[in-house]
Parts: C-alpha cells; sequence; structure tokens
C-alpha cells in the first residue's frame, strides 16, 4: 500500500500487557468476529507501510495462531519492564524511520488520528497525544534510532514510563482539542480493559454506532 505521509513508517500494535482486569489474553479477545490486536493493526496498516504486534514473552504461537500469517509477531525480551519495554521491541524490530505504536485494546482507532500523530512526528523525534491533561505514550510516534536508545537508557536506569524518556527527546504533543477535530468522541483512546467494555463495545457495533469513551 501507499503510505499516507511522506516518509517510512512502520506501525506496531502493543500486546504485551497483563490483561488483569480483562480475565484473558487483552489482544486475543474476540470482537465482532476479530482479535483485538489484529482489528488495530488493520488500522495502523492503512497508514504504516510494515506492521507488526508486539506481544508478551510466550505468547507468540498463540498470536501467530490468531493472525495466520496477516502480520508478524515480536516477542518483549523483559516484561518486568512494563511499557517501556513494549516501546524497546517495537523500535527494535521495525525497519521504518519512524514507528507509529497504538495498544491493542483500542479497536476504535481511527486512521486520521494515525496520520496527524504521525505527520506531526515528522522532522521530530516523535509526537504524542495528550487527552485530558494526561500523555498517552503508547499511542505516540517516534523516531526508531534516536527514541529506542532514549527508552533503552530509561530502563537501564530503573525508570518504567515512557515518559520518563520524554525530556531528552525532541517531541510534538497533540491537543485534545486538536484531535477532536478528526474524532470527536476520541474514541481512539478508548481502551477495553475490562468484559463489561468488551460487552459496551460489542453492543455499539450491533447497533452501527462507534463507541462512546468511558
Amino acid at each position: 500500500m501507499t503510505s499516507l505521509i511522506d516518509l517510512m513508517l512502520s506501525g506496531v500494535v502493543l500486546s504485551g500487557g497483563r490483561s488483569t482486569r480483562m480475565g484473558r489474553e487483552k489482544g486475543l479477545v474476540l470482537l465482532a468476529g476479530a482479535p483485538l490486536a489484529v482489528r488495530v493493526a488493520r488500522v495502523l496498516a492503512k497508514t504504516a507501510e510494515e506492521v507488526s504486534i508486539a506481544v508478551a514473552p510466550g505468547m507468540s504461537k498463540d498470536y501467530e495462531r490468531a493472525v495466520r500469517g496477516e502480520f508478524s509477531i515480536v516477542e518483549d525480551e523483559h516484561p518486568a519492564l512494563g511499557p517501556i519495554e513494549g516501546l524497546i521491541t517495537a523500535l527494535s524490530h521495525s525497519k521504518g524511520e519512524y514507528v507509529l505504536v497504538s495498544p491493542c485494546d483500542t479497536p476504535f482507532l481511527v486512521t486520521d488520528v494515525c496520520v496527524a500523530i504521525a505527520e506531526n512526528a515528522k522532522g521530530r523525534d516523535g509526537a504524542v497525544p495528550r487527552i485530558m491533561g494526561k500523555f498517552e505514550p503508547l499511542h505516540g510516534a517516534y523516531r526508531r534510532d534516536v527514541a529506542l536508545e532514549a527508552f533503552r537508557d530509561a530502563a537501564e536506569a530503573g525508570k518504567r514510563k515512557p515518559i520518563d524518556a520524554y525530556p531528552v527527546l525532541d517531541l510534538a504533543f497533540l491537543s485534545e482539542e486538536v484531535l477532536s477535530i478528526i474524532d470527536p468522541l476520541l474514541e481512539s483512546f478508548w481502551n477495553l480493559n475490562t468484559p463489561e467494555d468488551l460487552k459496551r463495545a460489542e453492543k455499539r457495533l450491533r447497533a452501527g454506532t462507534r463507541a462512546r469513551r468511558s
């Protein structure tokens, strides 16, 4: 496919979390017949030139069976590091100059939001949304080489949050006001964390409407 922006862009779905509130492997939970991770990967594929799914250690075979060759699977090496490990995995296994990431549990991700994040990252070390006053680092786009070094340095220093690496990166931040123009309900950032969330999403899909972010 042709990238929507003028740069080599990789896409990675982050699916290495523990899924404790969902009670089962979240990325493999089915929504309208497709695993959540696959639904998100298909959205990223509309923008990125290559897409993979980053999973927890030992989960590759389960995801490979679910994905059936549609996307490549890569494993985290150090699950104890938390969210920053998912970004390290995403960046280290990607080929693009920039890497666009998204959590596996955001099935209502809007393609134009992905494009906006990637376009704002161009020429800088990355771009990250800021929703309700909070950074959304797992929805960002990062310059692969520079950001990988920053996240690795932070992890080696015992830091677990991606934002711990932000002071050394030249990042653009997308405001809630700007993103609301593209995605009025901000449903791109609605995470399905519980079985109740999944039921709400299923109900919305059956009704032919999009899910409101809680």
